[in-house]
């Protein structure tokens, strides 16, 4: 069965069109919503149950994050079906000193890995509670931490060209996401000491997977 999230679904993205781009002088107005546009400035992009159950937005409250530009709605099609999705607006940006993001060049595996990081941040927020998220280099997604504990999130949609010479270069702890066992085999002996998850475990309280004796147990 494929994962809700997987790239082998018939993926459309349909871009907001942006005609008034002037950012106004709207005030961050919730307890989370500061927090909320760095993440998604970060990252990238967020869908709107993940907005609801990472931050605590109501739909009202992105209505009026909407309407004041700090966030701008898109639609991503998945096999016909519309899913409302969010990135930074002019306002957000303006407010948060970030760059808009260029949402018409970005790919559908750039869109589904940022909707993947932020499932982990759904489940990673029920299992912990305390945690933040960062930026990270490629080929990585985003960046958690936990207490002390900063760990690099790489997650796995084909195509996976180049990533052998990128894990090689890199000392930082890593949470991999993979669809499936099979699509992290071939990147296994260079990510001996990572943690994964696949999609189907961001459902709801995990347990990762460790590399142990040349295979994948939890």
């Amino acid at each position: 069965m494929l994962s809700p999230f997987s790239i082998r679904h018939n993926w459309t993205f349909c871009p907001a069109d942006q005609t008034d781009r002037e950012p106004g002088n709207a005030p961050i107005r919730y307890s989370r919503e500061a927090e909320a546009l760095k993440a998604i400035g970060q990252i990238g992009m967020i869908g709107s149950v993940q907005i609801g159950r990472l931050f605590g937005f109501q739909r009202r409250h992105v209505r009026r994050m909407l309407y004041d530009k700090k966030l701008v709605q898109h639609t991503l099609v998945k096999n016909k079906n519309p899913i409302p999705v969010f990135t930074l607006g002019s306002r957000g940006a303006k407010l948060l000193n970030f760059p808009e993001p260029n949402v018409r060049t970005w790919t559908t595996e750039r869109i589904l890995k940022s909707l993947v990081f932020f499932q982990f941040c759904c489940a990673l927020n029920d299992k912990q509670k305390a945690f933040q998220i960062h930026t990270a280099p490629q080929p990585f997604t985003g960046k958690v931490t936990i207490g002390q504990d900063d760990r690099s999130v790489l997650i796995l949609r084909e195509p996976m060209e180049g990533l052998d010479d990128a894990l090689r270069q890199t000392a930082a702890p890593i949470i991999v996401i993979a669809e499936s066992l099979e699509q992290v085999q071939p990147l296994s002996h260079l990510l001996t000491n990572a943690k994964l998850l696949l999609d189907e475990d961001l459902k709801g309280d995990y347990r990762f997977y460790r590399w142990y004796n040349g295979e994948w147990i939890k």
